[in-house]
């Protein structure tokens, strides 16, 4: 599949997916028939990591530096979780993006380079969501 094709299916299914979350958590409070939090704590941090630092991360760093797909793979990891304006407060939601963004992304991106694996980055991921249930 070509990359634009690509580009076209993930963004494709990302806005599907926010609609189409938004609608079932609006009606039942609900994501995919999980509570919200705990979607977010279990399933999440799987498709986020394949997708961010499997695909986005994989892909820049075919072409471009270390250093540039770390940081373009973060910010958009960090955008991605705009989603979660239908649950969280404007405040919260800024802490979540700049603390994915600008810290968790990074970290996750140089220990998936390092390990030539995403499934640590997707351990840890998983272990950062889960500090949602410890508040």
């Amino acid at each position: 599949m070509p990359p634009w094709a690509q580009v076209v299916a993930v963004v494709g299914s990302f806005v599907a997916t926010v609609l189409l979350t938004n609608t079932e958590y609006r009606a039942h409070g609900t994501s995919f028939g999980f509570p919200g939090a705990a979607y977010n704590a279990l399933v999440c941090p799987i498709y986020e990591e394949l997708i961010f630092r499997g695909w986005v991360l994989g892909r820049l760093r075919r072409w471009r530096s270390a250093p540039m797909a770390i940081v373009v793979s973060s910010l958009l990891s960090g955008l991605f979780h705009l989603r979660d304006v239908f649950w969280m407060d404007p405040l919260r939601l800024a802490r979540t993006m700049a603390t994915t963004g600008l810290l968790l992304g990074p970290l996750l991106a140089l220990v998936t380079l390092r390990c030539r694996s995403v499934w640590p980055a997707v351990i840890l991921h998983d272990m950062n969501n889960l500090t949602y249930f410890l508040r």
